[in-house]
């Protein structure tokens, strides 16, 4: 098992351990004293960890409203149409990330706000790759795999 590269270390070759954790996707613990351990992992391996992690908007239609609840961060977006709400959740989820991550500390010591971890960071990666709206909303699962080009229909048979 690959040991710790010490901060120190870490700092005079920062870049070739970047290129190693990122494009060669090999992860890199990172020590600094006795205590301190963090680990630098790139993109596509935090994405793969954080696969099993959904989000479930769930739509509720008013006499002239839309409301939009995503449970995972108890979030809500309205608007007058479904498009007006789901703008505003996305704007919402945008806002909370950047709130959680300037006060990770304070939040992770919440127990509400605690379990919310994974999917902040899933919700940061997505909006990162330009992903959000269509990790929050996914769709359908038979429009993904249409999409794919993995479904075939048959002609009136």
């Amino acid at each position: 098992m690959p040991e710790p590269v010490s901060i120190s270390l870490f700092r005079q070759q920062a870049g070739p351990y970047f290129t190693k954790a990122v494009h060669k996707h090999s992860p890199l613990a990172i020590r600094r004293g006795s205590e301190d351990l963090g680990l630098l992992l790139g993109r596509d391996e935090a994405w793969a960890l954080l696969a099993d992690r959904l989000f479930t908007p769930e739509v509720m239609r008013g006499d002239d409203s839309v409301s939009i609840w995503l449970p995972e961060f108890a979030l809500d977006g309205q608007g007058s149409t479904y498009a007006e709400a789901k703008t505003d959740l996305l704007e919402e989820v945008r806002v909370y990330i950047d709130e959680y991550l300037a006060s990770a500390a304070e939040y992770r010591r919440a127990p509400n706000r605690a379990v919310h971890l994974p999917h902040v960071i899933k919700a940061y990666l997505a909006d990162l790759r330009g992903e959000l709206e269509s990790v929050i909303f996914p769709g359908p699962p038979e429009l993904a795999v249409a999409a794919a080009g993995e479904v075939s229909v048959s002609a009136g048979r």
